[in-house]
C-alpha cells in the first residue's frame, strides 16, 4: 500500500482530538464538525476504493479483496444509517404539535416542534417561551442536517464516532443561544433548560430527534450563565488545514490511479 494512502485512511483519528472543541462557540463549531466529518469520511472511503483497485492492478488480490470489503462495508453502513434516520423523521409535523400525553417531552423534527402536555405543565409561561424558541431554532436552522451528516460520516468511518456526541451538544448549545437572544434573558433560558431536563429524565418514551433535554445539561446551563469566549481560531484553522491536506492526499491517490490506468 502506498504510504500516501495511509494519510486519509488514518486521518479520521483526528476526531478524538476534536472532542475538546465543545467549549468553542456553538454555531461555527457545528459547521466545522459537520464539514470536517464529511471531508474525512469521503476522503477515507474514496481512498479505500482507489487503493483496492490499485492493489488488484499491482498483483496483490488479497489486499485488494480486503480493501474492497472495507469499502463495501462503509457504503452499506452509510446507506443503512441514512435509511434509519429517514424513518425517524417521517413523523408528519407542521409548525407546533401538542401531544395529549402526561410524559414530559419536547423535541424538534424537520417539519416542526412537538411538545407534550406534561412538558407544558412542568414549565411556567416564560420558560415555555424559551423552550419553544429553542426547539424552533432547531427547525429553522436545520440542525437535523448537521446531525445527519456526522451520523453518515461516522457510519462510513467508525473512527469519527466521537463526533456524533459533539455535534449533538453543539447544536443544542446553538439553540440555547438563539433562545437566550429571543427571550433576552440568559438566566431564564438556563432555568428552562434545567427544568425541562429534570422533568424529562424519567420519561419512558424515547424519540430519535433533537430535544431540549439532550446533551450534558449542566455544561449547557453553565455556558448560558457564564458564557466563555475561548481563543479557538488558531486551532480551528489548523484543523481545517490538516483536513485540506487529507483531502489533497485522497485526490492525489485518485489521480495516481487514473494515470496508472491510462498508461498503456
Amino acid at each position: 500500500m502506498d504510504d500516501g494512502a495511509l494519510v486519509p485512511l488514518l486521518a479520521p483519528m483526528l476526531a478524538w482530538l476534536l472532542v475538546g472543541c465543545r467549549s468553542w462557540p456553538p454555531r461555527p463549531t457545528s459547521w466545522l464538525i459537520a464539514g470536517i466529518s464529511v471531508l474525512l469520511a469521503v476522503s477515507s472511503t474514496a481512498t479505500l476504493a482507489v487503493t483496492a483497485v490499485n492493489s488488484f492492478l499491482s498483483g496483490d488480490p488479497t489486499m485488494g479483496l480486503l480493501l474492497a470489503a472495507l469499502f463495501a462495508a462503509a457504503t452499506v453502513s452509510t446507506g443503512v444509517a441514512g435509511w434509519h434516520r429517514r424513518l425517524a423523521w417521517r413523523i408528519p409535523v407542521d409548525g407546533l404539535a401538542i401531544l395529549p400525553d402526561d410524559e414530559p417531552l419536547a423535541y424538534a423534527l424537520p417539519g416542526g416542534v412537538v411538545v407534550s402536555r406534561g412538558m407544558v405543565r412542568a414549565l411556567h409561561a416564560d420558560q415555555r417561551r424559551a423552550l419553544l424558541a429553542h426547539e424552533r431554532a432547531h427547525v429553522s436552522l436545520r440542525h437535523h442536517r448537521f446531525v445527519l451528516f456526522v451520523d453518515l460520516a461516522s457510519a462510513a468511518q467508525p473512527l469519527l464516532w466521537p463526533l456524533r456526541a459533539v455535534v449533538r451538544y453543539t447544536v443544542e448549545r446553538w439553540a440555547d443561544e438563539v433562545a437566550a437572544t429571543d427571550t433576552g434573558d440568559r438566566v431564564l433560558t438556563a432555568r428552562a433548560v434545567a427544568t425541562a431536563a429534570l422533568a424529562a429524565r424519567h420519561s419512558r418514551l424515547s424519540v430519535a430527534a433533537l430535544g431540549v433535554s439532550a446533551g450534558p445539561v449542566p455544561q449547557r446551563v453553565a455556558a448560558l450563565l457564564t458564557p466563555a469566549r475561548p481563543r479557538y481560531r488558531f486551532l480551528a484553522l489548523l484543523t481545517l488545514l490538516v483536513t485540506a491536506f487529507v483531502a489533497a492526499e485522497a485526490l492525489e491517490a485518485m489521480y495516481d490511479l487514473w494515470r496508472q490506468i491510462q498508461t498503456p
